[in-house]
């Protein structure tokens, strides 16, 4: 999920040789930007920093230090410098504010019944760190006008400037965390940073079955966990016969119709033509057959879906 969004402002040439090029995220499975800080800082890793974004002020838990100059996340671009490390003060403030977000969703989620948006729903709520600003997070579809509507009501009883952000399913499912059907702790909520896209070419690969309760998450999307181990199944299918491939068996001449890949197995259909009802399925390991030809076998979509919305 992205909750905060820098720019970089333009800095000398070479200033990221006068500092240390650190690594912060904002949440504690956030997305990860790059600050300058001055050599005198000395930061480690898992100190509190205070930075300045585009939103304000805000405080951010330094991951890296000492990065590359020219780490391919950083690129050529100049980095905003860090501010300071974060004081007691700075840190009771912090956790004031996210007290007041967490209390401040109940007024969002008022307003907009209040308005009568039945497609949306407030998600989260973060103030910056003079909490002179409140980016609040929903999920559901909001057009133009009624954004304005909702952040002029919002704005006298915040106290403070709005600004809203809609975020997908993935990205709600982030924020509110739980288990997944695996009954461990979802996965965008415990190590992902990013989404990456995710597609069916991936599940069938892996002949996971094509039922909705097996590959969709509870975001309702397709499942992040079908990327960890695609790869896995592409290098083991290397040498494997495309499906619809005729092969000889000890049962008979058959047809490929699918293969367990980290067995090495092949599931033939035997006889591979006639009645349905007539064929049978058999495993073999890919050494004890022949293959003898391949059917041309149909177009495949891949339905691919993007990583976040």
């Amino acid at each position: 999920m992205e909750n905060i969004k820098l720019e970089a402002e333009s800095a000398p040439a070479g200033a990221v040789m006068g500092g240390t090029v650190v690594a912060v995220r904002f949440q504690p499975v956030g997305k990860i930007y790059y600050f300058l800080a001055a050599p005198e800082l000395a930061l480690q890793a898992r100190e509190w920093v205070v930075v300045e974004t585009t939103h304000g002020l805000q405080v951010g838990q330094v991951v890296t230090v000492n990065l590359p100059p020219t780490c391919a996340t950083c690129g050529e671009e100049t980095l905003r410098p860090i501010v300071r490390r974060a004081s007691a003060l700075d840190m009771a403030r912090h956790q004031h504010l996210r007290e007041r977000g967490e209390r401040a969703v109940e007024t969002v989620a008022e307003e907009i019944k209040a308005l009568g948006f039945k497609e949306l729903k407030a998600v989260e709520v973060e103030f910056t760190l003079d909490g002179e600003k409140a980016v609040v997070f929903c999920v559901g579809t909001l057009s133009g006008n009624d954004q304005n509507a909702l952040r002029r009501r919002l704005a006298p009883r915040l106290r403070c400037h709005v600004d809203l952000r809609v975020v997908g399913p993935r990205d709600h499912a982030k924020m509110l965390g739980g288990y997944g059907v695996c009954g461990e702790p979802r996965c965008c909520a415990r190590f992902l940073s990013d989404f990456h896209t995710v597609s069916i070419r991936m599940a069938k690969d892996q002949s996971i079955s094509m039922a909705p309760t097996d590959i969709t998450g509870m975001c309702g999307r397709l499942r992040c966990c079908l990327t960890y181990e695609h790869q896995v199944y592409l290098d083991s299918a290397k040498d494997f016969p495309k499906r619809k491939t005729r092969v000889r068996t000890a049962e008979g001449i058959g047809r490929v119709i699918d293969w367990d890949a980290l067995k090495a197995e092949l599931i033939v259909e035997i006889p591979p033509d006639g009645p349905r009802r007539e064929r049978k399925h058999y495993r073999f390991p890919l050494t004890e057959v022949e293959m003898l030809s391949a059917e041309p076998e149909g177009p495949t979509e891949e339905d691919p879906e993007p990583a976040s919305e």
